[in-house]
């Protein structure tokens, strides 16, 4: 029984050289620490994923324009043949016939290409959003990385100081990490 007293006066005592503080608030404070640091790692790592979604989706809607502007110089092409063959077919005295294969040729062009026109067009817009979809969730991620490395401040600094009231300041920041965490993950 002897002992156990002795204890409790020792906590006591702790407690009163340390401001008020719980004995063990400094484990506390390393714990938390140590789990913002992970989830940190979390978020750096999400964010340079998503800014790898950016620079893929910039790279493949690059490519996809290139294509286009490459299809409509093609019926550009077509459509100026079109024009020399009437041109020509008007000296003809069998211009009609020379007409008729401007015209079969237009619309080769126009069945085959312009479909092909629309399609880019139509993939270009898919990765314009999902690079903009990519570069929210990067931001998000970013702010999370910027909330946790906070947090691990002010738990570092409660250490010291021995100040519960950081370590919730800590903890707060964490929470807004991890808020903005699932926001990233679960934009759709």
């Amino acid at each position: 029984m002897e002992a156990h007293r002795s204890y409790e006066r020792f906590e006591q005592g702790h407690h009163v050289a340390s401001g008020g503080e719980l004995p063990h608030h400094a484990q506390l404070a390393a714990v938390t620490v140590a789990v913002i640091a992970c989830l940190l790692a979390i978020a750096t790592f999400l964010s340079n994923e998503a800014l790898k979604e950016v620079i893929t989706g910039e790279t493949h809607g690059g490519t996809a324009s290139a294509r286009l502007e490459t299809n409509q110089v093609k019926i550009d092409i077509a459509k100026g043949n079109a024009s020399l063959l009437r041109v020509l077919g008007a000296g003809i005295p069998a211009r009609h016939v020379a007409a008729a294969k401007a015209r079969e040729h237009e619309k080769r062009v126009f069945e085959h290409l312009s479909p092909t026109d629309h399609h880019l067009g139509e993939e270009i817009a898919a990765h314009r959003h999902e690079v903009d979809h990519a570069n929210t969730k990067h931001f998000d991620f970013e702010l999370a990385e910027v909330a946790f490395e906070v947090g691990i401040v002010l738990a570092s600094i409660s250490i010291i100081a021995r100040r519960r009231w950081l370590l919730g300041a800590a903890g707060a920041a964490a929470t807004a990490g991890v808020v903005l965490l699932l926001i990233g993950l679960l934009l759709v």
